[in-house]
């Protein structure tokens, strides 16, 4: 398997996982990121096999750093009852997965020394990077409410 079958891979994956916990989550707000998070792996796909190609993506990368990233379109997110020990593990494994994607870009970018590529797998780490900022933020926020029992008052705690 070459380069970019493993990292076509590695996005299909990616998008399956993220359409499947959109699908289980419905009702939820955080559906909604997963259905974005499935549509960029789509992209990165995408990319990919045009690369896989031979063919040029300068303008596709263009067009995309130069878009709004699927944040800004986010609404906020909304709090509520929830089952914290659920979406946690969920995401907690998306982060996992997100961890592996970096990795993996970057492993395949030190095996490459072709400008075009490298070009290319550093824009997915730095799209598989927000991704994983995107999960750890989400991990924090909810495992806050639990990890935190001492007293408010006494000691210093991190900004919320």
């Amino acid at each position: 398997m070459n380069l970019f079958d493993y990292a076509i891979k590695m996005e299909r994956e990616g998008e399956q996982y993220y359409r499947e916990q959109a699908a289980r989550n419905p009702d939820h707000a955080i559906s909604r990121v997963f259905t974005l998070l499935a549509e960029a792996e789509v992209k990165h796909a995408q990319l990919l096999q045009r690369r896989a190609d031979r063919l040029s993506v300068d303008q596709d990368l263009a067009a995309l750093r130069s878009d709004k990233t699927f944040f800004a379109s986010l609404d906020d997110f909304k709090t509520g009852a929830i089952t914290i020990p659920r979406q946690v593990d969920v995401y907690e494994m998306a982060l996992g997965l997100e961890k592996k994607s970096i990795e993996e870009y970057t492993r395949l970018k030190e095996t490459t020394t072709d400008t075009a590529d490298q070009q290319l797998l550093d824009f997915l780490i730095e799209q598989e990077e927000q991704h994983y900022a995107l999960f750890e933020q989400l991990v924090t926020l909810l495992r806050r409410p639990v990890d935190w029992v001492e007293d408010a008052e006494f000691g210093k705690r991190d900004e919320y």
